[in-house]
């Protein structure tokens, strides 16, 4: 201690502080260093595992789409148990059924979603939607859907009440792939404000889905949730649905917001254009 006072009062202490925050910063620096090799090689190394581990799913898969060999034969087999066991393998595999199921359609099709049920891959989907990272659980959302999981229906729609717009957008679209337009009936009693950005991607989602036969979206003009109302109108729009025409009416007479009294007018005037009038709307 008296070392430190003596270097203290000789003001001799800013020499060694420096040399102390240098030494420190050094060291720090080196360790930040070595935990960013030791990141790098990990990931290096798990590249390469999965990169590997491509040849041995292509066997296992293939034979089952076009080979006709049974999805029980295959989940029984040696190589599919023998590498199954590894962690790394599960989300590989995953992910390459999830691509194959995109780009086919089909027999191929339904033969992977037995795959993925069967396999308990599908358990894997779900435990995802328990995540607390909202990218994590968009995953979740778009395998399961992607993969026709019907019964996975209540569990998203549970994950509609998130904050985060993009996880809603996820939730929405994957509710339209499993029950069709009849999806968005969970709409009709929401309370938080849909913003444009969800809803064009809930028009688009509705343009790929080559929907027919779709039931009248008249309950959404009837909601206490403004942008529902919107999106209601716009779906009036698309799917030419006249028979709304008196109560679109009714809400550009009523006191409603500006944006809305402009969708309505606008939907009117789409509904009206198309040759459509009071008359035969009636």
């Amino acid at each position: 201690m008296s070392n430190f006072w003596s270097i203290y009062k000789q003001h001799q202490w800013p020499e060694y502080y420096l040399l102390i925050a240098i030494v420190l910063f050094l060291i720090i620096s080196f360790v930040l260093l070595i935990l960013l090799l030791i990141s790098r090689l990990k990931q290096i190394k798990n590249t390469k595992i999965v990169t590997g581990y491509i040849p041995v799913i292509e066997e296992i898969l293939f034979p089952m789409l076009f080979n006709n060999k049974h999805v029980d034969e295959v989940i029984a087999s040696t190589l599919y148990q023998s590498y199954y066991k590894y962690k790394n393998f599960k989300p590989t595999l995953l992910e390459n059924i999830i691509n194959l199921h995109v780009s086919y359609s089909g027999d191929y099709n339904l033969i992977l979603e037995k795959f993925y049920r069967e396999s308990g891959l599908v358990n894997i989907s779900f435990k995802k939607l328990k995540s607390t990272s909202w990218s994590v659980q968009c995953q979740g959302i778009r395998e399961l859907s992607q993969m026709n999981v019907k019964e996975a229906f209540l569990p998203i729609q549970k994950c509609l009440n998130h904050n985060h717009p993009s996880l809603k957008l996820e939730v929405i679209v994957a509710l339209i792939k499993l029950k069709g337009v009849e999806g968005l009936d969970i709409l009709n009693a929401y309370k938080t404000p849909i913003n444009d950005w969800i809803q064009l991607n809930i028009l688009y989602e509705i343009d790929n889905a080559n929907l027919t036969n779709v039931t009248s979206f008249r309950s959404f003009l009837t909601s206490n949730n403004p942008s529902v109302v919107i999106l209601g109108l716009r779906l009036i729009a698309k799917f030419n649905q006249v028979e709304n025409i008196d109560l679109i009416k009714k809400i550009i007479a009523s006191p409603q917001s500006i944006k809305v009294s402009n969708e309505a007018s606008k939907t009117l005037s789409i509904l009206y254009s198309l040759g459509f009038n009071d008359n035969n709307a009636a």
